[in-house]
């Protein structure tokens, strides 16, 4: 069967629609082409309206699998997340941390006031090392079994949640010593086990509110990105998890190696990690920014690679590239070259 899939790669310089045709695979469309793009997402009703966040910008919106675009919100978006029970609500966080919903796929928006209202003790964490200093909403996750739960991820500042819908908010980053938080995701189909990415560490948790624990056994890296599940080989069993990763952070990236990014996987619930990625570099240059599940195969994934350093939302792109895995990440094959990519979605044609 012919792999019928879109894959919407952000980079530093524009949004890249790539499509597969007959085995081959062809940008069939590229806009925003002087602007940083900072995230990506869609719909799981209708595959062919999606979401990009672009940077010192706005949130734009396409109906016909990324041909036209139509500005829907004004600022400087950092994330953005479709609900996954309904494809009509739209979240959208920006720089300085804010976070605004549509629910009505982007038409209208009302701010979530409520996260303003944490205590100052939260919020003197809202920061970033680069100037001008300024924190935004890197992630936004929304439990696709009970809408109301909603969690997001501050570059810097930590993790907050919410279970109404976005109108009290706690922060629950106790534990994490530097705040530089980049992923939160549940284990799916369960509300007991988290995990979250950092630039300092990889963390678990049965309980946010209780803490955060290290879950770092077989990693020779230790700075964190983006990481996804597959769905269990077997029933019983853990779902499979990628992770990307790099030697320290960005800011240590100015040697001949640059990023030495690498790929881990687990099999066991993050208990243990070993590394994988035939097809990749040992010492791979580019950063391994973005990860995103295939939206068919369920052994199969899409990975952004960029030689940029993906903190700041400005200056010049590095080289960068397309990657897939159909293995659970044992091995991976260059798809496309690109700009250096940051943010991914894929979705069927």
């Amino acid at each position: 069967m012919a792999d019928m899939t879109r894959v919407y790669a952000g980079t530093q310089e524009g949004l890249f629609v790539v499509r597969s045709s007959g085995g081959t695979w062809e940008t069939v469309n590229r806009v925003f082409p002087n602007s940083v793009l900072e995230s990506v997402s869609g719909c799981r009703g209708d595959p062919r309206r999606v979401y990009a966040g672009v940077a010192h910008d706005g949130l734009y919106r396409t109906e016909d699998g990324g041909l036209r675009w139509t500005k829907v919100f004004d600022g400087d978006v950092r994330a953005t997340s479709v609900d996954p029970t309904d494809d009509n609500v739209v979240y959208t966080g920006t720089e300085p941390i804010h976070l605004y919903r549509s629910e009505d796929r982007g038409e209208t928006w009302e701010e979530l006031t409520g996260l303003q209202n944490l205590p100052d003790e939260a919020k003197n964490h809202w920061w970033f090392p680069v100037e001008p200093h300024i924190g935004h909403v890197i992630t936004i996750f929304v439990h696709p079994e009970d809408p109301t739960m909603i969690y997001l991820a501050l570059e810097h500042g930590g993790i907050v949640r919410s279970f109404d819908r976005g109108e009290t908010w706690e922060d629950v980053s106790k534990g994490i010593d530097y705040l530089d938080i980049h992923v939160i995701s549940s284990e799916p189909h369960r509300f007991d086990r988290w995990f979250v990415s950092s630039a300092r560490g990889f963390y678990a948790s049965d309980d946010p509110a209780e803490g955060w624990t290290r879950a770092e056994d077989g990693f020779t890296r230790d700075y964190f990105h983006d990481f996804i599940f597959f769905p269990p080989e077997r029933v019983g069993e853990s779902p499979t998890m990628l992770i990307a990763t790099a030697d320290k952070s960005p800011g240590s990236w100015n040697r001949p190696e640059y990023a030495r990014s690498a790929v881990f996987r687990s099999d066991d619930g993050a208990k243990s990690w070993r590394r994988v990625g035939t097809g990749l570099d040992d010492d791979l240059k580019p950063m391994v920014w973005a990860l995103v599940p295939h939206p068919t195969d369920r052994n199969a994934a899409f990975a952004g690679l960029g030689h940029v350093s993906r903190g700041p939302a400005h200056g010049p792109s590095g080289p960068g590239s397309l990657l897939v895995t159909r293995d659970r990440g044992e091995s991976w094959q260059r798809i496309i070259d690109l700009p250096g990519d940051r943010v991914l979605w894929a979705a069927t044609e």
